[in-house]
């Protein structure tokens, strides 16, 4: 054993035995910070014992570099978990999700190899595990996204979430936690930076009007930025920002405003919209919108974080609607739930 892997042992606890060359340890008290409070997965920590919130790795084509992560039982009991690789996406309002994982890789999912399928963890204790990355030759230069994602081997039992008379609501939630793996292919420094607004259209939300602004990213880096919505209502500027969470290159977001406090009834108003990022950059549009009347607006359900189903106002027998809401609850629940466990492990 080097000197290197005494020093990590070390730091990670006084009071473990030598066992392998790779863990299990206890557990460093950073390492609860990537937890969803049952298990966690994060980079394994630095000589200095600092934790990143993800991987950063710099690869050229054809070229493959490995990596360890640190995989946690931060919990009183023992944790029998599975590890996959994953693929990350831009979520449909902005931000980044991860796909594929614990079935068939696909896109940058699949340079991940040598991930083990399952680990057991008793309480209180890590272990360390090793993954390559592989960059495919002729990979176009840019910035992607993949994950490991680790999640409890014994499938949760439903749990009951309403009912409204004869029909009742049941949920599986399953925990996850996902920490990503950014991998540049070139050189940071000459890859483009490129936000477009291909299309900007209003809606009714509640009583809320919304704005939806189209984003695409054309560039080769991921990005992000903040944004104004300016239109002139009655004679009045009006003003309204927002922000436009990470958006990946070569895919598209539709980023919403809420325009909160402004009314409408049917007109058609002049707007425009700026979306300042990376530096000293901005994507701009500008045309006449429609904003929806909200008298006559059919009613929205919120499902999820940023997802809505819309009803109509009419047609719709009682017994339908009981479903309706009945399975927006079961997905709200489902999706919220996930979204938290995983906003905790996530980079």
């Amino acid at each position: 054993m080097s000197a290197t892997d005494r020093r990590w042992r070390w730091r990670l606890a006084t009071t473990c035995a030598a066992a392998a060359s790779v863990l299990p340890l206890a557990l460093p008290a950073v390492a609860g910070g990537y937890s969803n409070g049952t298990f966690g997965l994060s980079p394994l920590p630095s000589s200095d014992g600092r934790l990143a919130p993800y991987f950063t790795l710099n690869l050229s084509p054809g070229h493959s570099a490995t990596s360890s992560a640190l995989v946690s039982n931060p919990g009183h009991t023992t944790e029998k978990l599975d590890i996959s690789r994953s693929t990350g996406a831009t979520a449909a309002n902005g931000g980044t999700t991860f796909n594929q994982a614990f079935t068939r890789c696909s896109g940058v999912g699949c340079w991940i190899t040598g991930v083990p399928g399952k680990v057991t963890l008793p309480p209180g204790m890590g272990e360390e595990i090793q993954f390559t990355v592989s960059v495919p030759r002729g990979t176009a230069p840019g910035q992607y996204l993949a994950g490991l994602t680790a999640e409890a081997a014994q499938k949760p039992k439903p749990i009951k979430i309403g009912s409204n008379g004869k029909a009742t609501g049941q949920a599986i939630i399953i925990q996850q936690v996902t920490v990503a793996v950014a991998v540049t292919v070139g050189t940071l420094s000459e890859l483009s930076t490129r936000f477009e607004i291909p299309d900007v259209y209003a809606t009714v939300i509640g009583s809320t009007l919304r704005m939806n602004i189209e984003l695409a990213n054309t560039g080769q880096t991921f990005a992000h930025g903040t944004g104004v919505v300016s239109c002139l209502v009655a004679g009045k500027d009006r003003v309204f920002p927002f922000y436009a969470s990470t958006v990946l290159p070569g895919e598209r977001a539709l980023i919403a405003a809420n325009l909160t406090g402004l009314r409408s009834t049917g007109m058609t108003v002049p707007c425009s919209i700026r979306i300042a990022y990376a530096r000293d950059l901005s994507a701009v549009w500008s045309g006449a919108v429609t904003l929806p009347a909200t008298a006559s607006a059919s009613r929205a359900v919120h499902i999820g974080p940023g997802a809505y189903a819309v009803i109509s106002p009419s047609g719709i027998p009682g017994w339908a609607t009981a479903l309706i809401v009945i399975g927006a609850l079961l997905l709200a629940a489902a999706v919220v739930l996930i979204v938290r466990v995983r906003r905790r492990g996530h980079a």
